[in-house]
């Protein structure tokens, strides 16, 4: 469907329903595995706008958290790429094996005297949410629904869970199992909401993919967004657990846009669900 093209990208504003923009065709590929696959056309901006951590005197950037996200993507996609970077350090004080991008793509760096964060989700936790006991927070179908979900996990698996109901999969983790979370906008070892009564302070550069303010568990690692999704699309991730707005008994699953909200659509859930190897549990009401 989508490489056949004519999805609506834009209505008419006259309210008659008809489509003013529709998606154009695309070209698909066949692999060495057999399957079919709708190639997409690269972005190839003029300017890209990156938000930095720290840079050196010569463009070399570091980011922090889950801040990295699709900086280092944007930068390397486009034509200028001008970088705001909230510490700028002389040439040579970067150690090299920290740098997350090199120089040779950026071509401006500006010292952000401004670096108000803003929290768009924020998300803390309390000292028996932490140890995965959410006190009757979660009851009834939901909590039957999620108590099944968690049914599914198995000792060593990386695992992705959405926004929403799937997220509180992670209180009901069956005894003597231990599961690493993944966070598709970079984040591998994803830890509990941060918890204030234990000195935990949230961070607008700590985020999850529904960008509610998160920790990180001894052992994690942060990612850029297409080092995230190369492990999704390559089988790495062995669980996901999403919702959907509409799933047929088949398995078919409909997400493509929520009425009203501000989430833009199936998102990352394209790729997970999409995804060699990978098991996949959708969770309705």
């Amino acid at each position: 469907m989508y490489a056949n093209g004519g999805i609506p990208i834009k209505y008419k504003p006259d309210g008659s329903g008809e489509v003013e923009i529709a998606s154009q065709p695309r070209p698909t590929q066949v692999f060495d595995d057999g399957r079919e696959y709708v190639m997409e056309y690269a972005l190839c901006p003029e300017v890209s706008l990156i938000k930095a951590w720290k840079a050196d005197k010569r463009g070399n950037l570091i980011f922090r958290g889950t801040a990295q996200n699709a900086n280092p993507d944007a930068a390397v996609a486009a034509k200028i790429c001008i970088v705001e970077a909230e510490h700028i350090v002389e040439v040579g004080e970067l150690d090299p094996d920290e740098v997350h991008l090199p120089g040779v793509y950026v071509d401006y760096v500006i010292h952000a005297s401004d670096n108000e964060k803003r929290i768009e989700r924020l998300r803390e936790s309390s000292s028996d949410e932490a140890n995965g006991r959410t006190n009757g927070v979660v009851s009834g179908p939901r909590e039957r629904i999620i108590r099944r979900a968690a049914q599914e996990f198995r000792d060593g698996m990386y695992v992705n869970l959405g926004i929403g109901m799937p997220t509180l999969a992670s209180n009901y983790v069956p005894d003597g199992i231990s599961i690493e979370l993944q966070a598709e906008n970079g984040l591998l070892g994803l830890g509990p909401y941060p918890n204030p009564s234990r000195g935990q302070k949230a961070d607008a550069d700590w985020i999850n993919a529904g960008k509610e303010t998160v920790t990180a568990n001894p052992g994690a690692s942060t990612f850029s967004s297409s080092e995230s999704f190369g492990m999704i699309r390559g089988g790495h991730v062995d669980l996901t657990i999403l919702g959907g707005l509409q799933c047929s008994s088949s398995g078919d699953l409909a997400s493509f846009f929520v009425p009203g909200k501000l989430l833009k659509g199936m998102g990352g859930a394209m790729d997970l669900v999409s995804a060699p190897g990978t098991r996949v549990v959708v969770t309705m009401e």
